[in-house]
């Protein structure tokens, strides 16, 4: 092996190269010169391997969601078989009893720990509530609009309207309009991977007697003219999950009329804390958890800047770990204002 050292971003890196590709960047051939004083330099290209990513790991996540689903607790009458989606006065959720209710929320995979009536509480993926107190968010949204992108089963949407704002909740249907490389969403289809991903959030809502209105969408369509603009637009572990963040961001702006908080993952290998690197990115193509890329630290930020914004304020930043999980990556909550 050979080592190199090299610019980037203004940073001196060394990099180690298998000796056969050190000696052909070594080779340069000196093109042939323009009329107008160009050059042209011709290096022999080193030797590259493509590795073939397994589409059994890219659709892990989304199999494992429906085995969790298929061997979720079976109910045990027609009356504790609940339709989440049915609806009616749920009040403090009397009309759904404290046993019922557990077993409806035990047979659903939460992404969200969400505390509902009777002392029910599900066991999501991730548990936000030791962030409310340092996320940024106002205490008092009374008169105010909310959007949240990307609601998922909802925690941060129900926060947000237990503040007092009158909330508008974006997500997909089902794990079908999942933003998938083209050959697993092919995959995907041929298997017929289409979980349901409202039913949480439905449950959710008619136990809490929540008014958010949920709709269907991505945050590709976000539109003024449909929506309009909103005083907070929230949006939670979405970049990392969308093939185009540049334009994510973007939509976003577009309906911020006031201020977006903007929690996502970075990755502090590769620009943080040593330095604030703006350039950086890390591609991972939709492949695993439908994660096509986490940023360096600075470049999140500048990401986001250039998106519209005029300021962008780091509000925190923080590892959350799953559940059943040993650690969990970073992310970086940001404050911006059109």
């Amino acid at each position: 092996m050979a080592e190199r050292h090299v610019n980037v971003g203004g940073f001196r890196l060394s990099v180690a190269i298998p000796d056969g590709a050190a000696r052909a960047l070594g080779r340069r051939r000196r093109g042939p010169s323009g009329g107008d004083g160009t050059r042209l330099v011709v290096r022999d290209p080193p030797p590259l391997s493509i590795t073939q990513r397994d589409p059994e790991l890219g659709l892990g996540f989304i199999a494992d969601r429906i085995q969790r689903r298929a061997s979720a607790p079976v109910p045990t009458s027609e009356e504790d078989s609940l339709d989440p989606g049915d609806g009616g006065d749920a009040g403090d959720g009397g009309d759904l009893e404290p046993a019922a209710l557990a077993r409806a929320a035990a047979a659903q995979p939460w992404y969200h720990t969400i505390e509902l009536p009777h002392g029910v509480v599900t066991k999501g993926s991730y548990d936000h509530r030791p962030l409310v107190g340092i996320y940024g968010i106002p205490g008092d949204l009374q008169g105010q609009r909310a959007l949240d992108v990307g609601t998922a089963d909802g925690f941060w949407a129900f926060e947000l309207e237990r503040r007092g704002a009158k909330v508008t909740a974006l997500d997909i249907e089902s794990t079908a309009e999942v933003d998938l490389p083209a050959r697993l969403a092919r995959l995907a289809t041929e298997r017929g991977y289409a979980d349901p991903l409202g039913d949480g959030f439905a449950l959710a809502h008619r136990a809490l007697h929540s008014e958010v209105e949920r709709i269907r969408g991505t945050v590709y369509d976000l539109d003024p003219d449909r929506l309009g603009r909103f005083d907070l637009v929230h949006a939670g572990d979405l970049l990392v999950h969308v093939r185009n963040p540049t334009q994510a961001l973007e939509q976003i702006r577009a309906v911020t009329n006031g201020v977006a908080l903007i929690s996502d993952v970075f990755d502090p290998k590769i620009g943080w804390p040593e330095r604030e690197e703006s350039s950086l990115i890390r591609h991972l193509g939709g492949w695993v958890s439908a994660g096509w890329s986490t940023p360096a630290f600075g470049t999140l930020v500048q990401m986001v800047a250039d998106a519209g914004f005029s300021s962008v304020e780091v509000v925190t930043v923080y590892s959350l770990v799953p559940r059943w999980e040993i650690e969990g990556p970073w992310r970086v909550v940001l404050r911006a204002r059109p």
